[in-house]
């Protein structure tokens, strides 16, 4: 079967004998992919939209994992069963995210771990999740179709971070991976190109700029 490698990785970090909450399934392909590959792994793939849902149905058949794989048209966790340990978002906004979980709040008591894919603000991603009471027990970036994917794995628990381990990751700043260095060089760039348009008017926003490109020089050796 053939997917992403975004959705490979996030797949990697599923463990055996989960039962699966996917919160924006799109057309499944995660959850098929993930009950083929692991031991007694069953999902439930949720989406809000009619027609990733009638994909996933059809993915579903297709694949013959309908006794493992239930597709639900719901909202967030309105599609929580009992059971579930686990629960995926993937390409929804850091926003979204953080409001879907502080809206299913009563549901994460029973939620070991949360696999969380997004595409913006992860410093407010963290921050928000932690203050949850969860930790960054693992995490990984991929570079998959020209973009960069930072995945994150946090699990029940408490941990103190800086701003820039928020910010960027404390797990990926202690491996210092190819791949994030490639990401922190792009990040550089972007702040460069904001500085460089910034008028007096914005001095502090500047000084804030030039403490965040002199971190990435010192951790990445530029």
């Amino acid at each position: 079967m053939n997917i992403s490698k975004r959705l490979r990785v996030i797949s990697d970090f599923i463990s055996d004998n989960s039962f699966i909450l996917d919160i924006g399934c799109d057309h499944a392909l995660l959850d098929i992919y993930t009950v083929l590959n692991k031991k007694d792994v069953k999902a439930i793939a949720s989406d809000i939209k009619e027609g990733p849902l009638s994909y996933a149905k059809d993915n579903v058949r297709k694949y013959g994992v309908s006794n493992k794989v239930t597709v639900v048209l719901g909202d967030g966790f309105s599609s929580y069963r009992k059971g579930v340990d686990t629960v995926i978002m993937s390409g929804l906004g850091s926003t979204t995210i953080v409001d879907i979980l502080n809206r299913g709040a009563s549901c994460l008591k029973d939620i070991s771990k949360l696999i969380i894919s997004s595409n913006n603000d992860y410093y407010f991603l963290r921050k928000s999740i932690c203050d949850l009471g969860f930790y960054i027990s693992n995490e990984t970036i991929v570079y998959d179709k020209n973009k960069y994917y930072p995945i994150m794995v946090f699990e029940k628990g408490k941990s103190d971070y800086n701003d820039y381990e928020l910010k960027y990751g404390p797990i990926l700043l202690k491996d210092l991976s190819p791949v994030f260095i490639d990401y922190l060089r792009l990040e550089k760039s972007k702040l460069i190109n904001v500085y460089k348009v910034l008028g007096i008017k914005h001095i502090f926003k500047k000084i804030k700029i030039k403490k965040d490109i002199k971190f990435i020089n010192k951790i990445t050796k530029l």
